[in-house]
């Protein structure tokens, strides 16, 4: 179910968004991950506030106990809030096993979906740590979702689809995954195929909401002037330029050429913004 468990969804722009659910195992792997550095983190805390306050009196122990109350709270809801405000919608155990938090319509998670997702983890959680209520929900849902997801408007997803699997835990700057063609090479950057503002089908399930303005003006910038590179440089450069957006784009194939994948993400960046 994991695998090819698609949802597609109508972007704001009005392009179907086609992405791969998270199903039951691979967000199970990713909360456990979480939850032992959630654990640690929280261990590690009252360990040094205790050996801070050996010996104090009544009013101290009061303090401590309240901080650690206040600890336990944002240790369990903050952690999410901020790993998925500060890197798209990924946690560390969701960034391990390759999973990311978007909303319904596939846009990035905002904070007030991830509060919402996060603080009806209390609910999900029951019986705690078995987390049968969401389990449940997570099997019974046609888009997998938990409580939380469901009063937050968001679903999990994969960003790696079983065909980068099969293609292997390869570099990005591994020559040998990639297709012979460099690329259109015609020394502009990439128009529409299809028409202005239409992408072609291979790149409507693509998202690239998490590329940043700064990263497609550098990319604009080399697919403008690469004619005029030597073929060492302009390989490089489209190398070097292709590892840095990689990570940001879900739903791309390994096997594109650098240039290709570029040119791929400026059409779908110029159509979905």
């Amino acid at each position: 179910m994991d695998l090819e468990d698609r949802y597609v969804s109508a972007t704001p722009e009005g392009v179907s968004l086609s992405v791969v659910l998270a199903g039951l195992g691979s967000r199970f792997v990713a909360y456990l991950i979480d939850f032992l550095i959630q654990i640690s983190v929280f261990i590690a805390f009252v360990l040094i506030l205790r050996a801070a306050d050996s010996g104090g009196g009544e009013t101290s122990k009061l303090v401590t106990s309240g901080a650690v109350a206040l600890v336990a709270f944002l240790d369990l809801f903050g952690y999410f809030v901020v790993c998925e405000m500060l890197t798209s919608g990924r946690s560390i155990g969701k960034r391990a096993v390759g999973l990311r938090v978007v909303r319904a319509d596939g846009g990035p998670v905002g904070f007030w979906a991830s509060a919402i997702r996060n603080i009806l983890r209390l609910i999900d959680m029951i019986p705690y740590p078995f987390s049968l209520v969401g389990s449940v929900l997570i099997l019974v849902t046609t888009r997998h979702q938990r409580l939380g997801d469901l009063a937050g408007g968001t679903v999990v997803i994969r960003e790696r689809t079983a065909a980068d699997k099969l293609l292997g835990p390869r570099a990005w700057d591994d020559a040998s995954q990639w297709t012979s063609s460099p690329g259109g090479g015609t020394g502009s950057v990439p128009t529409f195929p299809a028409g202005p503002g239409v992408l072609p089908p291979e790149l409507v399930h693509w998202d690239v909401t998490a590329v940043r303005p700064a990263d497609m003006m550098v990319a604009g910038m080399f697919l403008s002037n690469r004619s005029g590179y030597t073929p060492e440089a302009r390989g490089k450069l489209a190398v070097d330029l292709a590892n840095g957006i990689w990570p940001m784009v879900v739903g791309a194939p390994s096997n594109m050429g650098p240039e290709q994948f570029l040119e791929a993400v400026f059409l779908v960046k110029s159509v979905r913004g």
